[in-house]
């Protein structure tokens, strides 16, 4: 019998681009955020080696490139398993829409073969894994609100945001999140200001100021992000933003109902549109139904 694990999607509340770094990679300070979307992965245990993973989306590639493939066959290789897997997944996080579907099921799939297989991991070597994967990855092994900084793959925990309601908004366009890091043309990063952004509080964050710096790139490429940023607005979001690099925007409403009808106008305006509860971290970690990472804050 398959055990099922949800694959929680992330908003980014905040994303900051400080600047490019000598790796090629750009230095970020972002505050992501779990939300009640998700996938599912049912998982089941196999005495041979193979790792097979199916979707009930035809346009997902399954084969050693899919992230969920690569997290089973990195745990299998660092811990020594010799068992396999069947994995199948079923998608509602949209593709490339900044969601942080296909990291949160890699992290997810770590995470569940780890204690499905047995294969205890120290948590630094767990990070490491999850790093290897992507750089979204770290956070899933933790969820609820936390500070990214490095690639965004350096996390520390913040108390959770006592957000309201959350409505997020998709318009079937997928984006590439290389060509957006790209266009920024940003100017290689002084080892002081990375200091500095390490050392910083995280109690000094101020997310709802800081904004998302890739917006600007993405409208001006795809106008009809900024169109679904601002129907949000004016439908009476008291904070529309894109998340991550695009094409995903979320919303938030202080009034439950006027969350809910404005996902309604978007929905009728033919974009895909979701009431996705923010998920703190206890939370988070009871719903996926194994254990983190990372220490409480």
């Amino acid at each position: 019998m398959p055990a099922l694990f949800p694959s929680f999607a992330k908003v980014n509340l905040s994303l900051e681009v400080i600047g490019r770094r000598s790796d090629g990679y750009h230095e970020l300070r972002t505050v992501f955020q779990t939300i009640e979307l998700h996938d599912l992965l049912e998982i089941e245990v196999t005495a041979d080696p193979s790792i097979a993973l199916t979707c009930d989306d035809p346009t997902l590639t399954c084969d050693d490139q899919n992230l969920v493939v690569r997290a089973a066959r990195l745990l299998q290789s660092t811990a020594g398993v010799t068992h396999g897997a069947r994995i199948h997944l079923q998608k509602r996080i949209p593709m490339q829409a900044g969601l942080g579907g296909g990291s949160s099921n890699a992290a997810v799939t770590l995470l569940a073969l780890e204690q499905l297989w047995g294969a205890a991991l120290s948590v630094a070597t767990r990070q490491r894994l999850a790093a290897q994967l992507g750089a979204d990855v770290p956070f899933f092994l933790v969820g609820g609100t936390a500070l990214g900084l490095g690639r965004g793959d350096r996390i520390t925990p913040l108390p959770d945001a006592n957000l309201p309601t959350i409505v997020v908004v998709n318009p079937k366009v997928a984006i590439p999140t290389g060509p957006v890091f790209r266009g920024l043309q940003a100017e290689l990063t002084d080892e002081l200001t990375i200091h500095t952004l390490t050392a910083c509080s995280p109690d000094n964050i101020n997310w709802l100021a800081a904004g998302n710096d890739l917006e600007a790139v993405v409208f001006r490429a795809f106008p009809l992000v900024r169109e679904v940023r601002d129907r949000l607005r004016a439908l009476g979001a008291h904070l529309a933003r894109m998340s991550g690099s695009g094409s995903t925007v979320f919303g938030l409403f202080e009034d439950a109902a006027a969350g809910e009808a404005a996902r309604q106008i978007c929905l009728e305006a033919g974009w895909l549109a979701w009431t996705s509860p923010a998920l703190g971290r206890e939370t988070y970690a009871r719903r996926i139904g194994v254990t983190g990472s990372y220490p409480p804050s």
